[in-house]
């Protein structure tokens, strides 16, 4: 592009390029979806068309990119049952029974987001309260981190568990004394259950893409990696994106173990554009912390029967890394779920594994939480150039109970800054629906860490790159998204400028957030509530 394209020139800021060759200007110029021109005095592009942003000392960064959510299920989170508003047993029966008279008698009742440490009494929730909240109802309310769920007699009944039921590999089924189900169900169990639920209808998925969409634009939002569980959700944006309706950049990720049926149709069959990119594999090789079912090297501090644990996906390590190696062999990355620290020693060895075989390769292997790493483990990621995708207000979360449940290897719990000072690549995401996809937030939770093990903690310079040009680089579009610099693509945000002083507030400031764009368009409505 040249001078006379010029559709608009921001001055006045204070423009934080993530560019390390010019990491801090006060202009910058827009050409129809891209970047022109970054710099300190850009009167040159200006031209009588073009529309002048007085920035009156507001911070600009790149559009954030969250390098881990789940796109679709964030959506549907925001239509559904609003379980994660309880606090008590009481508030969690009444959110049941308001919200079920809206629907018609025997449908399907869906939520996510409980978390039994937010109640005042910390306890699980059992069948018996959603079968008194909505008699005749089938409902499952998935926990906060998606890793366990509660489900009511008539749910369980249609899944066809029972006291004679053995739980699937990966999964647990709770048992009261009597050896009957109370309704939670962890990680593998789950799918006992989501497996009779109708599947979505075409009209649900795009209301539930839509709405996904105007969330995340409002807090900032302008890229994402999306963990794909459902291949119909993948098709399904695949066909938005031929038809230009994204709003938000995705780059996806499809279960590990669907490659044989979707190896077929790579990589011509698979649409691709700057809205949609489809990257690689996603698997998991263990649960959560809160649902005990992250895989530990030792047993947990309050269940010392308990040591977590494999998800189904990791059955058989040996089959895991030659779907792997061939994923890799055609130039498909792969991420992997991983929280405890057996579960991250597990995914290195496979990692090093396919390394060793298919030899050197700009191929960018990620552990996606690597919430709990032994420093053992923090080296070897580092010798390995594996990148870290992780979620800071997890960290935050799991303050409440995390001492509870693994004592003294807390110590190395959420590395943030050790795995820096090893050279590791960090790439910041939220999980969202299992937290909130609010950036400012985000970035809050990597600087502060709600005051824990602050050793740990990054500064905001640190914690800005993780959430604009590494997560760029962890999912392959560093050469058009998360920097602000000529040719890349016009994503950006602009936030007041108490932004600066983020690693200095206590509490994490609300409506920072002045204005978003998109391919050099403003969007509708800011918001980082």
């Amino acid at each position: 592009m040249t001078v006379d394209q010029t559709d608009k020139l921001f001055i006045n800021g204070i423009i934080l390029t993530q560019d390390m060759t010019q990491p801090q200007v006060a202009q910058l110029a827009i050409g129809g979806n891209r970047i022109l021109a970054v710099g300190d005095n850009l009167q040159a592009w200006r031209q009588p068309n073009t529309e002048i942003i007085d920035l009156a000392g507001a911070v600009v960064t790149p559009g954030f990119i969250d390098a881990h959510l789940h796109l679709i299920w964030g959506g549907e989170s925001l239509l559904s049952m609003p379980i994660a508003q309880a606090r008590s047993r009481a508030e969690f029966v009444k959110i049941i029974a308001d919200f079920a008279p809206g629907h018609p008698a025997g449908s399907w009742l869906i939520g996510s987001g409980w978390n039994e440490h937010l109640f005042a009494r910390p306890e699980l929730p059992q069948r018996e309260w959603l079968d008194r909240a909505a008699p005749g109802y089938p409902i499952l309310l998935h926990r906060h981190d998606g890793h366990s769920g509660v489900a009511s007699s008539v749910a369980l009944k249609l899944a066809g568990i029972d006291e004679h039921t053995p739980g699937p590999p990966g999964g647990v089924i709770d048992r009261d004394s009597a050896g009957q189900p109370t309704g939670i169900l962890r990680d593998g169990a789950l799918g006992l259950v989501t497996r009779v639920i109708p599947e979505e209808t075409e009209a649900d998925l795009e209301r539930n893409l839509a709405a996904a969409q105007d969330y995340l634009l409002q807090r900032g939002v302008t890229a994402v990696g999306n963990m794909i569980y459902d291949l119909r959700h993948f098709y399904f944006l695949q066909q938005q994106a031929r038809q230009g309706r994204l709003r938000v950049r995705v780059t996806a990720y499809t279960p590990l173990l669907k490659w044989a049926e979707l190896s077929g149709q790579l990589p011509d069959r698979i649409y691709r554009d700057d809205w949609f990119q489809y990257q690689g594999l996603k698997g998991f090789c263990d649960g959560s912390l809160g649902s005990h079912t992250a895989l530990m090297l030792e047993p947990y501090a309050d269940t010392p029967e308990a040591a977590g644990i494999f998800d189904t996906d990791w059955e058989d390590p040996q089959a895991v890394a030659a779907i792997i190696g061939q994923a890799d062999q055609q130039g498909f990355q792969t991420v992997v779920h991983a929280i405890g620290d057996r579960a991250n020693r597990e995914v290195l060895k496979v990692y090093e594994t396919v390394i060793r075989q298919n030899g050197p390769r700009d191929r960018r292997f990620r552990i996606e939480h690597a919430q709990h790493l032994h420093p053992d483990d923090q080296r070897r990621l580092a010798e390995l150039g594996v990148i870290t995708s992780v979620q800071p207000t997890h960290c935050v979360d799991d303050v409440r109970y995390i001492e509870q449940l693994l004592g003294d290897r807390c110590a190395y719990a959420y590395p943030f800054r050790s795995l820096l000072d090893l050279g590791v690549r960090l790439a910041f995401g939220s999980d969202w629906p299992v937290s909130p996809a609010e950036p400012v937030r985000t970035l809050h939770s990597a600087i502060h860490r709600a005051n824990w093990q602050l050793a740990e903690a990054v500064d905001l310079t640190a914690a800005l790159q993780a959430h604009t040009a590494t997560a760029a680089f962890a999912g392959f579009r560093e050469h058009d998204l998360g920097l602000l610099k000529p040719g890349h693509l016009a994503d950006l945000v602009v936030l007041a400028p108490e932004f600066l002083s983020l690693g200095t507030q206590a509490t994490c400031p609300h409506h920072l957030i002045q204005a978003v764009y998109v391919d050099g368009v403003q969007q509708p409505g800011p918001s980082d509530s």
